[in-house]
């Protein structure tokens, strides 16, 4: 499933959208993934992920107006998130300098 229908599901939109809505939209998931990938680095938003969940829910803040708030509620998950893929990274590091 495309990235943008697994967001319409997640946001229960079932009717045919026009296309400046749908193109409202597509921004809107651009926004998020810009904003995500600059606080936790790189990002898989195709499979199923934390970072994925977390875009899904930024569109749906965005959508209502509330981006400020989704900072506020996820800030956790989002320094979580962006520690574990620094530690992740530093072992493999670790271990690519035992490997020489």
């Amino acid at each position: 499933m495309a990235l943008l229908d697994e967001v319409k599901s997640y946001l229960d939109i079932t009717w045919e959208m026009t296309p400046e809505e749908n193109q409202k939209l597509i921004s809107m998931v651009e926004r998020a993934k810009a904003a995500l990938a600059g606080k936790i680095g790189d990002c898989d938003f195709e499979g199923d992920s934390q970072e994925k969940t977390l875009l899904l829910n930024h569109v749906m803040y965005e959508r209502a107006g509330a981006v400020d708030e989704f900072w506020r509620n996820y800030r956790g998950e989002v320094i979580s998130l962006r520690l574990r893929k620094r530690v992740k990274r530093y072992e493999i590091e670790k271990q690519e300098i035992r490997d020489v």
